[in-house]
């Protein structure tokens, strides 16, 4: 039957990507979902086929069918809830970003390592083929010495006034925190790891709280240098990374659907992406994982690791100066 999951936070991201993606995808059951409102609660369940619903946080987790839960609330919320879940005995995935701060990324890994739960962080686009070509291309150095990387990252998304995005004290921040953390966590994944950074961030048009525009610069410890955009404001974007070398190049880019512009050693071809439910795919690696022994394609330290750039990102537009953030030093 696979794994029995509880959806906590049945918000608008997970009815459109995640709950359908519980559907689809093999060993996952989509069991129950919360909604705090008992209406609401029973429509989702009736229109997604989950088994039952719940309207509080403590039946959710007291439902002892359940195997996994899938948590996608506010920031300010994940480490209570991570932290209870695994206490419960359940596997766990976790929206990204991971939370509020380090502190409570670590938290949270160690309340999953000592209740024996296995966690993973929602950063779907590691389990896009595009990026996992990128990164065996890389990985094998056919690309030669990597130089520079890119994730631009730019959207219209407005912020309605009330709403906990807007709010620092609830979700950490504004596009460097929500849209930055894919774009530093898919650079670690392809590039290596960081040991510097520089930022700026301004919220000019709309006056936000949080910010509506960021720039993360980051000194990879391999000598590459890599650049995050983001913004709230933007009309768009069509590229989606850029990754440079000593011996070639390569773009993914979104021209009716994803595609892989690449030279290397003189020659450049396209390859054309078809359309990959990467949520599916995560909770199918996750069942595989739990059940398997599978190595997890993204973890808690994966998490963890990204608060920590992202602090070091805030540090550096508050003050004006790059700072260090070498793997093992917390923020």
């Amino acid at each position: 039957m696979g794994l029995k999951w509880g959806v906590l936070g049945a918000g608008s991201v997970a009815q459109r990507r995640a709950i359908p993606a519980i559907n689809q995808a093999k060993d996952a059951e989509l069991h129950a979902l919360l909604s705090r409102d008992a209406a609401r609660a029973k429509r989702l369940s009736t229109e997604h086929g989950a088994q039952t619903y719940y309207t509080t946080v403590e039946a959710l987790l007291s439902d002892e069918t359940l195997d996994a839960i899938y948590i996608s609330t506010p920031v300010y919320l994940h480490c209570e809830q991570v932290i209870e879940a695994a206490e419960r005995g359940f596997h766990v995935l976790c929206d990204k970003p991971m939370a509020m701060n380090a502190e409570e990324c670590q938290r949270m890994i160690d309340a999953c390592e000592a209740n024996g739960a296995h966690l993973q962080i929602c950063f779907l686009f590691r389990f896009h083929s595009c990026f996992q070509k990128i990164k065996s291309w890389v990985a094998e150095g056919s690309l030669g010495q990597i130089v520079q990387g890119r994730v631009p990252f730019l959207k219209p998304f407005p912020i309605p006034p009330g709403t906990w995005r807007g709010n620092p004290n609830q979700g950490g921040g504004g596009c460097l925190m929500d849209l930055g953390a894919h774009g530093v966590d898919l650079l670690r994944y392809i590039v290596g790891e960081v040991s510097q950074v520089s930022a700026f961030c301004n919220n000019a048009l709309h006056r936000y709280d949080v910010e509506e525009t960021g720039m993360i610069m980051m000194r990879f410890e391999n000598g590459a240098q890599g650049f995050i955009d983001t913004s709230f404001s933007a009309a768009g974007c069509d590229l989606v990374i850029e990754i440079y070398g000593t011996d070639g190049w390569v773009w993914v880019y979104n021209d009716d659907g994803w595609k892989i512009k690449r030279s290397s050693n003189g020659e450049s071809q396209i390859i054309n992406s078809q359309y990959e439910d990467l949520y599916q795919s995560q909770f199918e690696h996750f069942a595989r994982c739990v059940a398997q022994g599978e190595q997890p394609i993204v973890t808690g330290l994966d998490g963890l690791r990204t608060n920590r750039i992202l602090a070091a990102a805030y540090k550096s537009d508050r003050t004006g100066r790059a700072v260090s953030c070498p793997a093992e030093y917390p923020i």
